[in-house]
């Protein structure tokens, strides 16, 4: 779960920063918005991405899987692939 908030919060970082430097350069014919209406989308943004993630994490995996499928590896899991191949000791 602490992967999730991680990932939410880098995600809002990025929003906000980007959000200000249109602010700042980009948008120069707008005036300023208030502050409300900038923390407000910051939160939208937030809880979005929380509730995006908690859903493809459950669906799919972990974050490790995530970075599998974009660093193209194939990672073995040790204790979820183990298998019995004795017999039985009872």
């Amino acid at each position: 779960m602490e992967n999730i908030i991680t990932i939410s919060f880098f995600v809002v970082g990025l929003f906000v920063f980007f959000k200000f430097l249109e602010y700042k350069f980009f948008d120069k014919s707008r005036e300023m918005k208030p502050l409300k209406f900038f923390i407000r989308d910051s939160v939208i943004v937030f809880v979005s991405c929380l509730v995006g993630a908690f859903a493809y994490f459950q669906i799919h995996g972990e974050v490790a899987d995530m970075l599998n499928v974009i660093t193209d590896s194939n990672a073995i899991h040790p204790l979820a692939t183990q298998v019995f191949t004795d017999a039985p000791g009872f």
